[in-house]
């Protein structure tokens, strides 16, 4: 999605759950993902960069980097718990990853058709068993620099998509990224669900990952009460809610932050 998008849907996910301190350090996280693109050094090669998209990757590939940025992020707010001291400081890590973390699942709703098949139920994240019919295929859109420039000057390409529309998103045949995307309103993918369906395949897309994105720090929260001690986690609760390191900090630790999750994600390859 573009940034804006994933700064809204962020926002209004977990805006109960964090601080506006909190939430800006996630938020910056999230649009970091679209920062990084190209492999630099201690920064990014720790794993597939395409992955964190669900694009020009394997779904087995994103799903990878989804279970290992989450367990990064349980594994930083564990560590923010325990700590006898400067636990801003963790915790800023933790948020960040965290951002890293939903963005990923926000990009699954639109660089993939699962909204063709399921717009009212949230992925199960399973690859090879997703919570669909069995006659529906899951999957993201292939992506390269060359069909991304031939689909995007071709001005019949909408038209054979809508042609071909139930084998192209709906059946097992390849579509490109481009034709896939409902990255913001008013993308070909975002016009023709409309067209068939009646609503914003935008829309559907920023529903879900709103969804997902609760989701997801509600099952992080369950898993830190059950791994933290009582004592542990009301401080950890806390904690959160007094987080008040600013935009001046983020920009200053950036470096830090994004070699720090590289390392970690290293880690676990």
């Amino acid at each position: 999605m573009i940034g804006k998008y994933h700064t809204s849907i962020t926002n209004e996910a977990l805006g109960e759950s964090f601080n506006g301190y909190a939430i800006n350090y996630i938020d910056k996280g999230n649009i970091d993902s679209d920062e990084l693109r190209d492999e630099i050094t201690g920064v990014t090669d720790g794993y597939n960069l395409s992955a964190q998209h669900f694009n020009k990757a394997s779904l087995e590939e994103c799903k990878k980097f989804l279970d290992s940025a989450q367990e990064v992020v349980i594994d930083d707010f564990i560590e923010a718990a325990k700590a006898n001291s400067n636990e801003d400081e963790y915790y800023e890590q933790a948020f960040y990853d965290f951002g890293r973390l939903i963005h990923n699942i926000q990009d699954f709703y639109s660089h993939t058709n699962w909204i063709n098949y399921n717009k009212d139920e949230i992925w199960n994240e399973d690859i090879e068993n997703p919570n669909l019919e069995e006659n529906q295929t899951l999957k993201t859109g292939d992506y390269s620099y060359f069909s991304q420039f031939l689909d995007q000057i071709n001005p019949f390409y909408k038209y054979y998509l809508s042609k071909n529309y139930d084998k192209l998103y709906e059946g097992k045949s390849s579509i490109s990224h481009y034709g896939m995307n409902k990255d913001e309103p008013g993308t070909i993918a975002d016009e023709l669900y409309e067209e068939k369906y009646g609503t914003s395949g935008f829309s559907a897309a920023a529903d879900c990952a709103r969804e997902h994105s609760e989701k997801k720090w509600e099952e992080i929260d369950t898993i830190l009460r059950q791994e933290l001690s009582g004592r542990e986690y009301r401080k950890m609760k806390q904690e959160i809610a007094d987080f008040d390191m600013t935009q001046v900090d983020f920009e200053e630790n950036l470096d830090t932050l994004r070699e720090n999750f590289n390392s970690d994600i290293k880690e676990l390859d």
